[in-house]
């Protein structure tokens, strides 16, 4: 009886693990289609940045950039590129955060803040420890699975 309900939750397991890697498939798919496209606030320039906030395309919608100073010019192009890479971050926090560990920031993994060794422990579980796990009643699933 304890081989059949050890059996049926390393099963569960193994679905869910196959659950969250089709999961990390398409955030990986998602994310390498992210990228956004702002227009400067007197609509005569337009950028577009990818996933990393790197610029792909600088497009002058009219000829009103002659007439601006450099300076002018520069810091439009500069405020729209900003922008761009605002929103795209944004989106970029809004497809990851699921897969974040709860109270982790986007930012936070950027910086190299997250303390992966609370994540990933240098000493795993035993298999004793396991055993243990798969004869324990499971765990309510977690919203979102």
């Amino acid at each position: 009886m304890a081989d059949i309900d050890a059996d049926a939750r390393l099963k569960e397991l193994l679905d869910g693990y196959q659950r969250k890697r089709e999961s990390f498939m398409e955030l990986q798919k998602q994310l390498g289609g992210t990228s956004a496209t702002i227009r400067s606030r007197d609509r005569s320039v337009s950028v577009t940045v990818d996933a990393r906030g790197q610029l792909t395309a600088l497009k002058f919608e009219s000829k009103d950039y002659r007439t601006m100073e450099p300076a002018e010019l520069s810091e439009l192009i500069l405020d729209t590129l900003g922008k761009a890479r605002d929103k795209v971050m944004a989106e970029t926090r809004q497809l990851m955060s699921p897969f974040l560990p709860q109270g982790t920031a986007l930012a936070d993994v950027a910086e190299g803040k997250l303390d992966w060794t609370k994540l990933l422990p240098e000493k795993p579980r035993t298999p004793e420890e396991i055993r243990k796990l798969l004869a324990a009643p499971a765990p309510a699933p977690e919203e979102g699975d």
